[in-house]
Formats: C-alpha cells, structure tokens, sequence
C-alpha cells in the first residue's frame, strides 16, 4: 500500500519507477535507482548499454555495469529488473516500459535520465557540428524524453493512481552554452515538454517537472572538467558557482526522489535548479 504520510522514509513502497540511463557508476541515473529502492520502489533500470555507432569513444555505461545496477538494487531489499533499450528508438522503449509493467507492475514514477554530451560527439562549435552528432543530441536528449514518457504515461492512466513524470534538462537548457549548442538546444526543448506534459497530464493527477543540473561530479562530466583543468580554467570555473563546489550525483537524486514523494504533490510544471546558484532565474 502507498505511505502517503509526510516524512515517511518509504514513501514509494509499492510503487514501480522507471528509470533510464541507469548503468554508469556515480551517475545520476544510478544513484536515482538507489535512491528510489531505498524509498520502497521496484525499479526498471534502463540502459543502452553501449556507446552510438557515430562516436565509439562516448562514454556510457556497459551491460555490466547495467547487471551492477539491478544488483545494488536488489540489495536493498527492492525488486528490480534491468533492460536494455535505446530511448531514442519507440519500440525499444515500448518494449522496456511493458516489461516494468510486466514483472514489476504499473509504472508510477518515470524518470527520464538518459542523455549527455562530449568530446567526439557534440562538444564543437555548432558551425563545426557533424549533423550524426547532433541528430543523436536531440534523439536522445529531447526524443528519448519523449518516448519515455509516451511509454509509461498510459500505465499511470490506466492504473488511475496518478504519477510521477521527471526529466532532465541542464543549465545549458536555461542558458544556451558555447561549443555544446545542439545539447543546449535539446534540453532547452525538454523544459517546453515537461510543462506541455504538465499542461495535458494534470487532469489525471500526473505531475510533471524537470531537474536542470549544473557541473556535477560524475564521469560524464569528468573529461570537460579535465579540459578545464588542463586550460588552467577548472578554479575559475567553480568560483562561478556561489556555493563554491561542483554538486554530487546523490544530490541530484535527491532532488528526484523529492518530486516522486508526497510532499510534491502539488508541484507540476516546474523546473527545479540544481546548479549551485551558477544560474539564476
């Protein structure tokens, strides 16, 4: 049964999340998973598993790492599955979300994480920018969410318990950025689809809201800062952040976890900003 009790540390026992791009270690997506174990969900962790065929050297978590995931998750009590699919491609993420409802139950709380940027695969100026590279910026970052949401949305309609929709933009989708513009671009689009979702989804006690991380210190963004650094750039950088600090993966799931619980109840439409106070708006 649902824990709807403010405070409650299991606030999601009984409830199944969806969680995609959930295989790198110290990245957002897996410790989303965690977090939300702990809370009391069954967990789908989604995953390609595997780098696009355009840019073999992108940086993305394995099917071993995937396996990792489910495991860490099970350890916790929860009851898990991992599946692999590309959210960028319809059937494949049809196919993942009816396997959640299959072996886990209706979906309830979908998290749209999978996406990223890097060098070799759309850090360029955007004059620059090979048009595989962008045409995986906004597949995966802006259509993955999408079709997502698309495939779990039904579930929490036809369940008629409501639902939990969160996705994922940046600071670069509040602000644009220099030499990542197609990521910006398409994360920018995630904020317009998260609010539309909202628009469309609140009749039948759907939220929906967006997270928009800054500089988080996980192995995604782990090779910009090492060009940071390299420039002699890296202090710089981080003395942009008020708060002094890159935020941590675990932070970011927090923020996850908060909107998936009671407490967020009445929040839809929404961008949380997680950048530090590096951008305000």
């Amino acid at each position: 049964m649902f824990m709807t009790s403010i405070g409650s540390e299991r606030y999601l026992e009984g409830r199944v999340a969806l969680v995609t791009g959930a295989a790198r270690p110290g990245g957002i997506g897996r410790a989303t998973a965690l977090r939300l174990a702990r809370l009391g969900a069954a967990v789908a962790c989604v995953d390609l598993g595997r780098p696009p065929d355009h840019a073999p050297d992108h940086g993305v978590g394995s099917l071993d790492d995937l396996h990792e995931t489910v495991d860490l998750v099970q350890s916790l009590g929860a009851r898990a599955i991992g599946v692999v699919a590309d959210v960028s491609d319809v059937a494949q993420i049809d196919a993942a979300a009816a396997r959640a409802h299959a072996d886990l139950g209706p979906v309830w709380a979908c998290c749209a994480i999978a996406g990223g940027v890097g060098f070799g695969n759309g850090i360029v100026p955007l004059l620059d920018l090979p048009e595989p590279a962008w045409d995986w910026a906004v597949d995966v970052n802006l259509k993955g969410v999408w079709a997502t949401a698309r495939a779990c949305v039904p579930q929490m309609i036809a369940a008629g318990e409501g639902g939990r929709l969160i996705t994922i933009t940046s600071a670069a989708g509040l602000r644009g950025a220099r030499h990542f513009g197609a990521y910006a671009a398409a994360k920018a689009g995630v904020i317009a689809l998260t609010r539309s979702f909202a628009l469309e989804l609140g009749r039948w006690g759907i939220t929906a809201n967006s997270v928009a991380p800054g500089m988080i210190d996980t192995q995604a963004s782990q090779p910009v800062r090492e060009r940071l650094a390299a420039r002699d750039r890296l202090d710089e950088y981080r003395d942009e952040i008020p708060l002094g600090r890159f935020g941590t993966a675990d932070e970011i799931a927090g923020a996850i976890a908060f909107l998936c619980g009671p407490d967020a109840a009445y929040v839809t439409g929404d961008v949380l900003n997680l950048t530090g106070g590096q951008v305000m708006s």
